[in-house]
């Protein structure tokens, strides 16, 4: 709470007003955060004025009993996300859609697609057998009926356990075919329909994954979060995979700019220190898009049922958002509406 509240200095009013009281709701990325976000929180499902996750999409259509998802119209050619050419506004779901089922799961993958949602973030770690899984925290206690470390368990030992429920997750879906998905079944579901966000946990997993992506021709699918260091010993192995560079100091731009494919993505804190024109532009001179997380900022005063924030982030010129609740985000710029 105290880190989320010195944030808050540099956001506006109406968010520091509500932001207390939610604060539990819209979890730090932090590696081994207790409750993980919206995944161990609770309680946020029903708030943003009431219109929660189910209002938008029926749980049956992206559960187990689900078949193929089919993604929403997008106000763009499939693709963009990638082409430095193309501007255009993009939500990005937190562990792949936390708000609709477990998270980092390919339920919740499949409900991010069907929502509309531009892209699916989730985290990347190695098993013992040197497998790459989805997992956010370097333990599985948290999301996984299990005890210990993940680098510690084979991929078959990983995927005997199941996810533990969130008590977000909808009461009349079927989550329980769901395990943490390796990087290639997510691929596989992502594939043409949704980018996918690989963050670095451990960097040989990002290396592996990476790798994978080049031997398939899965550029256009994906990319690698990583910060300086990170996308360094990645790019060392697979010198033109696609790449999202976390920035956390300026100098870190002189790294961004000397980039050679240059990053497709840059992300940045979502604060008056980083979104004004002298960085943007810095970063969109690369051929970069410009991401922050709104966790603190627009989502929270969502729950109060304003959505107007994402809107106005857009307009600081960042092409994409990321959000625990991407249903209040695209609804928030005309992308959704509520089921009749």
């Amino acid at each position: 709470m105290a880190a989320m509240l010195r944030r808050q200095r540099s956001l506006p009013a109406r968010v520091v007003l509500i932001a207390a009281g939610v604060a539990v709701a819209c979890g730090d990325d932090g590696d081994t955060q207790g409750g993980g976000g919206l995944g161990g929180a609770g309680g946020a499902a029903d708030g943003g004025g009431g219109l929660s996750a189910s209002d938008f999409i029926d749980p049956s259509s992206y559960d187990c009993g689900a078949g193929e998802p089919l993604p929403a119209d997008r106000p763009y050619a499939f693709g963009c996300l990638h082409d430095a050419s193309c501007m255009s506004r993009f939500i990005a779901a937190h562990r792949m859609g936390t708000i609709f089922a477990p998270e980092n799961s390919l339920s919740a993958l499949r409900a991010s697609i069907l929502i509309g949602a531009d892209v699916a973030e989730t985290d990347v770690r190695s098993t013992l057998d040197g497998r790459v899984v989805l997992v956010h925290d370097a333990e599985v206690d948290r999301t996984l009926d299990g005890t210990g470390n993940v680098r510690d368990f084979s991929l078959a030992e990983i995927q005997a356990m199941a996810m533990i429920p969130k008590s977000t997750d909808p009461v009349d879906a079927d989550f329980s075919c769901d395990r943490a998905p390796t990087m290639e079944e997510a691929l596989a579901v992502a594939d043409g329909k949704i980018v996918i966000e690989f963050e670095t946990k451990e960097t040989e997993a990002a290396i592996v994954t990476a790798q994978y992506m080049s031997d398939n021709d899965l550029y256009g699918t994906a990319y690698i979060q990583c910060a300086p260091d990170e996308c360094d010993a990645i790019r060392a192995v697979v010198a033109d995979v696609p790449i999202m560079v976390r920035v956390t100091e300026m100098a870190h731009l002189d790294q961004v700019e000397a980039y050679d494919p240059p990053p497709i993505l840059v992300e940045i804190d979502g604060t008056q220190t980083w979104l004004v024109p002298e960085v943007l532009d810095r970063i969109h001179g690369t051929g970069a898009k410009a991401f922050t997380n709104v966790f603190f900022s627009a989502d929270v005063v969502a729950f109060g049922g304003d959505y107007s924030l994402y809107d106005e982030i857009f307009e600081k010129d960042v092409q994409v958002l990321q959000t625990e609740f991407p249903h209040w985000a695209l609804y928030g710029i005309g992308r959704a509406t509520p089921l009749p």
